[in-house]
């Protein structure tokens, strides 16, 4: 079957929908946060879209033992578990579906589960513990992967056995070209679809128990009790009304805040040349909310992006991806033309995710990809049989973004080039004498890249592209202990807050490593499951 570039099989995708259902979502910054009890009755503004919440203007109040906040996969895992545990439950979503970040996952983690029984897969923990801790400095807390992985077979076999979801029977490593994970711990949804597999069967299936959910409507901003504790939400209905959700318990699963302009703009984006590509509506009320309040923010948030280069219909993941855009054989400088990285340092670690890494810190949050015929011939070459399948012309991909003049390219000279991409031309002139210097010795004495890659920018026609990032969404925002409630700045915690899934997603630390693949939709089950239990003792 034919990929359409929005598949992680082919290329890692966790969102399903198109950059252009993104456009024109630039929000106003935030309000800064005060503490719960300057805020109690007052009218506020601690969303990231600048909408005042005033208590005096709500229509109408409605009860119930749990609101969940947040429809995707963790929403769904903790409103279907708090309904089976017979609690009254109310599920908003800002959107108008279900679904959220899940909408385009293909699968999700399992270690010692039924299926892999049977198929006589047994995967060893350790493993799981070198690859992930170790890939982030052993800086997350390892008992949040212990927990995860201790119940990852009961969450999975809950979800198909008592929910109803769908997988499709194949359990792998992920495989994805160049690299794949470390352990066969993905078990794939029916259609390689969470959105089949796993979305539908548990909206179903929460409808069947009862359950409220409220669609088109946004969580904005907790509500207060006279000493202070939350009490619930007020949130925007469908009809733009402000409604009060009274609640004993608050789960926040609002995906994260890939919309959200200011905190990106704090974690160092250039809204100018960041290119979003997730699903919409992630304005990180659910992460700002829960700040407000005094939890401690998480600053070891990882990113699902990657290189790319122009803004035409090609594919963001596909043939033209995998040969232009991975490096390797290319060469890498700032804006400044200095070069900065090891170009193969990707295909050093085996994570795709950290091409787009070294870029981050550079001016704009881009670099500047210099190569010659021979690189560009190679790389045709290399990536022949995938284009073949995909049905692409990567040569014609090319001449169409350099005829658009999209951030590429073309010249027979380097001081030609300079100047088409409007770079300083002795700058750049300079660095391509020195890398070509350093590949004819076969050896990189700066960043010590792979002398395989070393590749002289000698014939031409000579290329540059200019890569910029392009994300799918952030993952981490609040501190949470292992039961999933946030841990306050000033110690303690909130008792009847519970944040899961991307909201407070602490596996990983700045890259998302991909060893063990499927761990980040696993923990959304995970923890909606624990946050709906631990609600359910609450009360």
């Amino acid at each position: 079957m034919k990929n359409e570039g929005l598949t992680r099989r082919g290329f890692l995708s966790l969102g399903a929908i198109s950059a252009a259902a993104l456009a024109g979502t630039g929000l106003a910054g935030c309000a800064q946060p005060k503490p719960a009890s300057e805020r109690v009755d007052k009218i506020e503004t601690i969303n990231c879209s600048g909408i005042a919440v005033d208590p005096s203007q709500v229509t109408e109040t409605i009860k119930a033992d749990i609101v969940v906040l947040g429809g995707g996969m963790s929403g769904l895992s903790a409103a279907v578990q708090a309904a089976e545990n017979g609690d009254d439950v109310i599920l908003l979503e800002a959107q108008s579906a279900l679904g959220g970040n899940g909408q385009g996952v293909e699968g999700t983690l399992g270690v010692g589960t039924k299926w892999q029984q049977e198929k006589g897969i047994d995967v060893d923990c350790a493993v799981i513990m070198q690859e992930e801790l170790g890939k982030a400095q052993w800086v997350p807390n390892g008992l949040f992967y212990k927990d995860l992985v201790d119940r990852s077979a009961a969450n999975l076999e809950w979800a198909v056995e008592t929910c109803g979801c769908e997988l499709s029977g194949l359990i792998d490593n992920y495989p994805m070209g160049v690299v794949e994970g470390a352990v066969d711990t993905f078990h794939w949804w029916k259609d390689g679809a969470a959105y089949v597999g796993y979305i539908q069967p548990m909206e179903k299936h929460l409808r069947k128990l009862g359950a409220s959910i409220d669609l088109n409507t946004r969580a904005l901003e907790f509500s207060y009790a006279d000493d202070g504790s939350v009490d619930g939400v007020y949130a925007l209905d469908a009809f733009g009304d402000l409604v009060k959700y009274q609640a004993k318990a608050v789960i926040v699963a609002t995906g994260g805040f890939a919309n959200d302009d200011e905190r990106l703009k704090k974690y160092g984006f250039d809204l100018d040349t960041l290119e979003r590509i997730g699903t919409p509506g992630h304005y990180g009320d659910g992460i700002n909310m829960v700040l407000a309040a005094g939890a401690r923010e998480y600053t070891g948030v990882c990113y699902l992006k990657y290189n790319r280069i122009g803004h035409s219909k090609i594919a963001a993941f596909g043939p033209f991806w995998s040969a232009m855009c991975f490096g390797g054989p290319f060469l890498w400088v700032n804006e400044d033309c200095e070069r900065f990285v090891d170009e193969g340092c990707m295909y050093r670690v085996g994570n795709i995710i950290t091409q787009s890494t070294p870029m981050h810190a550079q001016p704009h949050c881009t670099c500047l990809s210099i190569f010659d015929q021979e690189v560009f011939d190679a790389q045709l070459q290399e990536n022949a049989e995938l284009a073949e399948e995909w049905g692409v012309d990567i040569a014609a991909e090319w001449k169409e973004i350099v005829d658009g003049k999209d951030d590429a390219f073309q010249a027979n000279s380097i001081e030609e080039l300079a100047e088409q991409a409007g770079i300083e031309v002795q700058a750049l002139k300079k660095v391509v004498d020195e890398y070509n210097a350093m590949c004819e010795a076969g050896r990189d004495n700066v960043f010590g890249k792979d002398a395989k890659f070393l590749k002289p920018i000698k014939t031409a026609p000579f290329y540059l592209a200019r890569i910029h990032e392009v994300m799918e969404g952030p993952l981490g925002g609040v501190t949470i202990d292992r039961t999933f409630r946030p841990v306050l700045n000033d110690g303690g915690r909130l008792e009847n807050v519970f944040v899961i899934g991307l909201d407070s997603m602490m596996l990983y630390r700045d890259v998302y490593p991909i060893d063990v693949p499927g761990s980040a939709s696993a923990e959304c089950i995970n923890g909606g499951r624990t946050a709906a239990n631990q609600a359910h003792e609450l009360l």
